[in-house]
C-alpha cells in the first residue's frame, strides 16, 4: 500500500515536470538555436550587402567614371581644336584672336555747327592708326589722331570712311558717312544688292572686328559702272555720350 503511493506521488511529480520544467527544459535551448540561426543570416545578408554596395557597386560607379572622364576628355580636345582653328581662321597671325574695346565719352563737340563732329577723351592715340567707335552696340563711326587729340567722326560725317559687307553673301563694300544716313559705294556692278540687306563691319581695314552691324540697305542706286546703296544705319545718336572704342579689331 505504501509503495503504490509512492509509485503515485512519483508519477505525480514526473508530470509536473513535464509540464513545467521539461518543457522550458527543450523549448528554450531549440529557441536559442532558433535566434542564433537567424541572427547569424541577418548578420552575413548585411556583410554582402556592405561588401557589394563597397565593392562590387563602387567599381561599377568607377567604370562608369571612366567613361565620362573619357568623354568630357574627348570633348575638351575636340574644343581646344576647334578653338585653335577658329583662331587660325579669324586671324592669321601667330598670337591667338582677342579683341579689346576701351569705354570713353564724348568731351564736347569739335563744332557748333557740325553735330558729326566731337572730341573724346582717348589716351590711347597712335600715330595715324584709325579706331573703330561702338555706340550701344551698333557702328558708330571712327577716331582719328587731329594734332594730338582723339577726334570721333560720328557716322554722318563725310570722312568717316570703314570698310563693310552686305547681306548674308558678304558682298564687299565702302561705306561712307552721308549726313542723317550712310552710303556703300563701289559695288561691282554684277553683284545684286536688295533693299532690306544688313549691312555689317568686314574686319577688313583693320578699324572694326567683323560683325559690327551698322544698319540697313534702304535704296539701290545704279551708278554708270558700279552700283551704290543707301543705309539707314542701328546706331541713333542724339546727344553724344558714352562710346566704346574698338583698341584691338
Amino acid at each position: 500500500m505504501i509503495k503504490n503511493r509512492y509509485f503515485f506521488l512519483l508519477v505525480v511529480i514526473i508530470l509536473l515536470l513535464i509540464k513545467y520544467n521539461f518543457n522550458d527544459f527543450i523549448k528554450n535551448p531549440v529557441l536559442n538555436i532558433t535566434s542564433s540561426i537567424k541572427s547569424y543570416y541577418v548578420d552575413t545578408v548585411k556583410e554582402w550587402e556592405d561588401f557589394k554596395d563597397k565593392y562590387i557597386n563602387q567599381e561599377k560607379s568607377i567604370e562608369e567614371l571612366k567613361k565620362e572622364v573619357a568623354s568630357l576628355r574627348k570633348r575638351a580636345l575636340l574644343s581646344s581644336a576647334f578653338a585653335g582653328k577658329l583662331n587660325s581662321l579669324l586671324k592669321d597671325k601667330s598670337d591667338t584672336y582677342s579683341p579689346d574695346l576701351n569705354i570713353t565719352r564724348a568731351i564736347s563737340y569739335v563744332d557748333l555747327a557740325n553735330y558729326n563732329r566731337v572730341w573724346m577723351d582717348f589716351k590711347g592715340l597712335k600715330n595715324d592708326k584709325i579706331f573703330g567707335l561702338l555706340y550701344q552696340g551698333y557702328s558708330a563711326g571712327i577716331v582719328i589722331n587731329r594734332d594730338g587729340r582723339a577726334m570721333g567722326l560720328l557716322q554722318g560725317d563725310d570722312k568717316c570712311i570703314y570698310s563693310v559687307y552686305i547681306g548674308e553673301k558678304k558682298l564687299p563694300g565702302v561705306i561712307f558717312g552721308n549726313k542723317s544716313n550712310m552710303i556703300i559705294r563701289y559695288i561691282p556692278s554684277w553683284m545684286k544688292v536688295n533693299v532690306g540687306d544688313e549691312v555689317y563691319t568686314s574686319g577688313l581695314d583693320n578699324i572694326f572686328f567683323e560683325g559690327v552691324k551698322v544698319g540697313k540697305v534702304t535704296e539701290v542706286v545704279k551708278e554708270e559702272s558700279y552700283t551704290s546703296a543707301i543705309v539707314e544705319p542701328y546706331a541713333k545718336i542724339t546727344v553724344p555720350g558714352f562710346f566704346h572704342i574698338v583698341t584691338k579689331p
